[in-house]
């Protein structure tokens, strides 16, 4: 996804405590939005990509060091959201979950590194938990920064996302992309039959993923796959995957949002977790 920094004309600095501000955090960059929650509109959106990230420190620095520089993220909001994008996550039913168990629940699927600590979303339209990890520097940097903020992974918007979608059309595959993986679910009538996500290392691999999920799950041929996230229509992985499935969807965040978006300089997928997260 490219850089951009774009502001609504009815943006005002000096009423950023009635704005809402939800942050998304990868292993690439950061991205942002600010809405107007008087007017339910998008007023402000941002995105950066890191450069010369070759380890944990740079990584560090390179957030420490946005997160000072951005004169907008130093104003006092409403109210703060911060979405964790990784691979890292695990679904337990909620009838098995308990919070006193996070370590087990997570470790079932996933391994816990030195220096990370767990956190947990219930989800809103299904009846699972979304258990998750952030390396502790980033929550500490993060809270010290915005000591309001509540901590989400982005799982699980897109996971109640596409049941809302799923409860308006039916069958469908969600797809939603990042630079070096992508969330993938197949929901039925509302129903969660199926959450995964998958690395990238090339575009076949993409398509084979998606492919492969579809034949063994044997769905019917003309399902409408809802991309959203860091794809355009031009490029390789759209149109690799578009010789396989015709029936492709770019999904809007006015599909699932009541926020108004303004900005058509850039496409409104990009940005669907960061808005439908209110």
């Amino acid at each position: 996804m490219k850089d951009f920094s774009l502001f609504h004309n009815s943006f005002v600095v000096t009423k950023t405590s009635t704005y809402h501000l939800s942050i998304m955090l990868n292993q690439s960059g950061y991205s942002y939005c600010i809405v107007d929650t008087v007017r339910k509109n998008c007023v402000g959106i941002k995105n950066v990509n890191f450069d010369n990230v070759e380890s944990k420190d740079d990584y560090y620095k390179n957030i420490e060091k946005h997160l000072n520089d951005d004169i907008f993220l130093s104003k006092a909001y409403k109210s703060i959201d911060f979405i964790y994008a990784s691979e890292r996550s695990t679904l337990v039913p909620k009838k098995l979950f308990d919070k006193k168990r996070l370590k087990e629940h997570f470790c079932f699927l996933e391994k816990l590194n030195d220096y990370e600590e767990l956190h947990f979303n219930k989800l809103n339209r299904t009846d699972a938990v979304n258990i998750f990890s952030i390396p502790s520097y980033l929550t500490t940097l993060m809270v010290n920064k915005f000591p309001e903020l509540k901590f989400y992974h982005q799982a699980s918007i897109f996971i109640d996302n596409t049941l809302k979608k799923s409860n308006e059309v039916g069958e469908m595959i969600g797809i939603m992309m990042f630079n070096s993986f992508f969330d993938l679910s197949y929901c039925k009538s509302g129903k969660l039959i199926l959450y995964n996500n998958f690395e990238i290392k090339s575009e076949s691999d993409f398509v084979y993923h998606v492919i492969n999920m579809m034949q063994q799950l044997q769905v019917k041929k003309n399902i409408t796959i809802y991309l959203s996230g860091d794809i355009e229509k031009k490029e390789k992985k759209y149109q690799l995957l578009s010789k396989y499935h015709k029936n492709l969807k770019i999904i809007k965040i006015t599909d699932n949002s009541e926020c108004k978006f303004s900005f058509k300089e850039v496409p409104e997928h990009f940005l669907t977790n960061l808005l439908n997260i209110q």
